[in-house]
């Protein structure tokens, strides 16, 4: 990630925690973790068409199609486990997407208990899955 994108996504991580009101339901949210972490791989419209695709080995997925590859569900749970970095991609061999559980587990302040860092890390990849619902193709 660029030195910039790596700075607007530590100053969306404080501002979050700062707010105190990072939801899952907040439009702005899902869409802010969008273009800081998914759209340089996965592009503006998420069809894996972003500037960095054609440096990966192996092409990034058109996250319009997650729920038409899913027999028309989206599957909230799974693209939740597979942000977070918890769930492993069957079949896609290592993995190149990061892990941005680890990214968004991060320590505000030196007093902030784990709770607190896992509930915000949780509504940060919430918001992002919901804004994925946002952008299936119909």
């Amino acid at each position: 990630m660029g030195r910039i994108a790596a700075g607007l996504w530590v100053a969306a991580t404080l501002l979050i925690a700062a707010s105190g009101q990072a939801k899952a339901q907040d439009p702005h949210l899902g869409l802010t973790e969008y273009e800081l972490s998914c759209m340089p791989c996965h592009g503006i419209d998420g069809r894996g068409d972003g500037p960095q695709a054609k440096s990966l080995k192996t092409a990034p997925a058109d996250l319009t199609k997650i729920a038409k590859s899913h027999k028309g569900q989206f599957p909230a749970r799974k693209l939740a486990e597979i942000i977070d970095g918890r769930a492993i991609v069957g079949g896609h061999g290592q993995r190149e997407m990061p892990v941005w559980g680890d990214r968004y587990r991060v320590q505000v302040e030196a007093s902030e208990p784990a709770t607190t860092i896992e509930r915000r890390a949780r509504a940060q990849i919430s918001a992002l899955v919901e804004y994925l619902r946002t952008i299936q193709a119909k």
